[in-house]
């Protein structure tokens, strides 16, 4: 008798479709590629934009539980006001992200740079064209063993990361960048 109860079950079972096969992702190719890419994540108008956004946001009365309120509200108030803010400067999350992440880069590198004397060296190698040949040449060899031992500050690794325009954008306004990343930092709590 059990095996009649299975043989009932067997036309139900094989009646039931059988699973898809699970397609492959197949590269699109550059034509896909330049659909994607929404232009440089660096322009003068975006980093405008996110120097405006965090002005703004700097303005925003400190986060503190008000009288008898709800901090997940006011936490959630908060962001809606974040994000009104981000979408009167004209910028996406993901704009605001791509932007800090190369403001954070290209400011630390400048900071190590003033710190381990790489615009010091810059000098040194531009008041290298006054000396004679001889003193030039052992200049020019003191400078790349000194290049050599420090590679931090320089903003190659940046450049080849984010873009060579990007960090020049970036540079344009490197004394209003850098007030308002340290601003940041230490709203954030971040800073030392």
């Amino acid at each position: 008798m059990r095996a009649m109860r299975w043989l009932v079950l067997i036309p139900l079972i094989s009646g039931c479709p059988k699973p898809a096969a699970v397609a492959q992702v197949v590269d699109a190719g550059p034509a896909l590629a330049e659909a994607v890419d929404a232009g440089p994540v660096v322009t003068e108008a975006r980093l405008a934009a996110w120097l405006a956004w965090q002005d703004a946001l700097a303005k925003l009365p400190p986060l503190g539980r008000s009288d008898g309120g709800n901090a997940g509200l006011e936490l959630r108030r908060r962001a809606r006001e974040e994000a009104a803010l981000l979408a009167d400067a004209g910028l996406t999350s993901e704009e605001a992200d791509e932007l800090e992440a190369v403001v954070a880069v290209v400011v630390a590198e400048r900071n190590v740079a003033k710190l381990t004397g790489a615009d010091a060296l810059q000098q040194f190698r531009a008041g290298m064209g006054q000396l004679g040949p001889e003193q030039r040449l052992k200049a020019e060899a003191a400078l790349a063993d000194l290049q050599a031992k420090s590679p931090h500050g320089s903003l190659t690794a940046v450049e080849t990361l984010h873009g060579v325009e990007a960090v020049r954008v970036v540079l344009t306004r490197e004394a209003e960048v850098t007030k308002t990343w340290d601003a940041l930092l230490e709203a954030r709590g971040e800073k030392r």
